[in-house]
């Protein structure tokens, strides 16, 4: 929604009480209301007004797709400069449902095997536009009497990145003014920015902390993350203990499955030792197509992959690939629809 400044620029221009910001925030994020014209404990001329100078939505809903099998949602939003971002939610059948959203449009971070990563960086999103895709996406569960229940940082971009908006937006997501959702609903990833993973330690809400390794050697993964040259994996690791040491907290460990790449039997037994004594938890992801030179492993060579962690006493799993039929799964994202 408009930005807390904004929205009191408008009510001191118009001469109204502080308490009239609580409202408007209150119909919002908290009753849902996606017209202001519905918000009838305001003053049918502050509602005008509202409509006029602070659109609810700082991003525009362009195109939402729905997978085949009604479980995923896609929606294409360009912001107010003309940039194109998309987000994903995910509707499991214990009653998650699950929003993945963008902190950027494209990427700087080059993975070789995202399609992100091939755009390039075009724009870092602003709290409000990255908190505006959880709010669409509120608004649309409330007509379905459903709920959001979890919001992941691993759509378009690197979070640590563009540190201060997330923090920002995460802040917000999890304020009981706003949408409310608990810090432990929340999950921050990165493809590996030290500096982020240091500052995410101290942060003083309890935001899940997720780490694209996706190989456990220097070598390999250099070959498939640039950022690896950037911070190299024993300077990560280093990052890692430090937040696990700081925290006490779980982190979870993304690793995508490329055949003939990071899939050996040996590679498991890299990974198993390299995080062993951590508390985390591995998600294993079928790489889904993203008209890169990577395939994606065997089935059998996912689960003996999982079988080998779980000798180290890791708890491991084979991630469900959802909305690959819409360019929605991991991985995919690429404005294929502009």
């Amino acid at each position: 929604m408009k930005t807390i400044h904004d929205l009191q620029e408008i009510l001191s221009d118009l001469g109204l009480p502080d308490y009239r910001l609580r409202q408007i925030v209150k119909n919002v994020c908290q009753n849902l209301l996606d017209d202001y014209q519905d918000c009838t404990d305001l003053p049918k001329d502050l509602r005008d007004t509202l409509t006029e100078r602070a659109p609810i939505l700082s991003i525009k809903p362009i195109r939402t797709q729905i997978s085949v099998r009604k479980d995923t949602y896609k929606t294409l939003f360009e912001t107010m400069d003309g940039q194109k971002i998309e987000s994903v939610l995910m509707r499991f059948q214990d009653g998650r449902n699950s929003l993945c959203i963008s902190c950027q449009s494209g990427c700087q971070m080059g993975c070789r095997f995202c399609a992100t990563g091939t755009m390039g960086l075009l724009k870092h999103l602003n709290y409000e536009e990255i908190f505006d895709q959880a709010l669409y996406y509120a608004h649309l569960l409330k007509k379905e009497d459903a709920v959001l229940t979890n919001i992941v940082f691993m759509g378009m971009g690197e979070p640590f990145m563009n540190y201060d908006s997330v923090i920002e937006a995460a802040n917000l997501l999890s304020d009981p003014d706003y949408l409310g959702l608990g810090a432990r609903r929340i999950t921050i990833s990165t493809s590996g920015v030290v500096p982020g993973i240091l500052k995410m330690a101290d942060e003083p809400k309890q935001f899940n902390l997720a780490l694209s390794l996706h190989a456990p050697d220097q070598e390999t993964r250099e070959k498939i993350m640039p950022i690896a040259k950037r911070w190299p994996i024993t300077e990560l690791m280093d990052a890692v203990e430090t937040y696990l040491d700081k925290t006490r907290r779980r982190i979870s460990y993304e690793y995508v499955m490329l055949k003939d790449v990071n899939d050996t039997e040996a590679q498991a037994h890299m990974l198993g030792e390299l995080v062993k004594d951590h508390l985390c938890h591995i998600n294993l992801i079928p790489y889904n197509p993203t008209g890169s030179q990577f395939s994606c492993t065997t089935k059998e060579n996912i689960y003996r992959f999982r079988d080998i962690l779980q000798e180290y006493g890791l708890k491991v799993t084979v991630r469900v690939t959802m909305g690959q039929d819409i360019d929605a799964a991991c991985g995919q994202l690429a404005q294929k629809n502009t």
